[in-house]
């Protein structure tokens, strides 16, 4: 197995044990129903791979990694799971782990490719941001928006300068797919209880 390969494995696997046994401390409860780290660390491990093949393996493997460790580390510790959610979860992270990779991968490339990617990553960031501010109340949200926001504005800066308007172009659909897809989840999901708050009467009814 590649030594680099084998090291995102291990990173992955602690980063899930460590996510799991730091949610009980308040700074860090939000990490859950966070996906702007993984988000991040999917693309740069994209953007650092040798080629498009290794960029879509390495940012699986690691996704994968850190969603069997965290679910290991909660069967550990609570001694109770849902197989459908480890299993869904699974699937996300090989899929979304995969796109992550290549997303960041293709921000190296000249043209379009690389503004289109660029912009994709960055919609994301920016829609999780504002579904984590207005879906939750906790004081420490703040730290997680600006994560996100800082993060989206880092991404727009990884492809090369001629493409850059490509991806400030192409911010606004990708915002708008990154919306649909942290309302998707959590409807699909957890019947809406990730939703921000004021939405959540839709899917709920007592």
């Amino acid at each position: 197995m590649d030594r680099r390969f084998a090291a995102l494995l291990a990173a992955g696997a602690l980063s899930g044990v460590a996510t799991e046994l730091a949610v009980g401390y308040a700074p860090f409860r939000l990490l859950t129903v966070f996906a702007g780290v993984w988000v991040v660390a999917g693309a740069w491990i994209g953007y650092r791979a040798r080629s498009s093949g290794a960029a879509a393996a390495e940012g699986a493997g690691f996704l994968a990694a850190m969603v069997c460790a965290f679910y290991v580390t909660v069967i550990v510790m609570q001694s109770q799971l849902r197989a459908t959610l480890w299993l869904f979860w699974i699937v996300v992270a090989l899929t979304g782990g995969s796109l992550l990779g290549l997303a960041g991968w293709s921000t190296r490339a000249g043209g379009w490719r690389g503004g289109l990617a660029a912009a994709g990553l960055a919609g994301l960031l920016t829609a999780e941001a504002i579904r984590v501010w207005l879906g939750f109340g906790s004081h420490q949200r703040l730290a997680y928006v600006a994560f996100n926001v800082v993060a989206a504005v880092a991404v727009l800066c990884w492809p090369r300068r001629g493409s850059r308007w490509i991806a400030a172009v192409a911010f606004l659909p990708a915002f708008v797919a990154g919306a649909i897809v942290f309302t998707a989840i959590p409807v699909m999901v957890y019947g809406g209880s990730h939703l921000p708050y004021q939405y959540q009467h839709y899917f709920w009814h007592e």
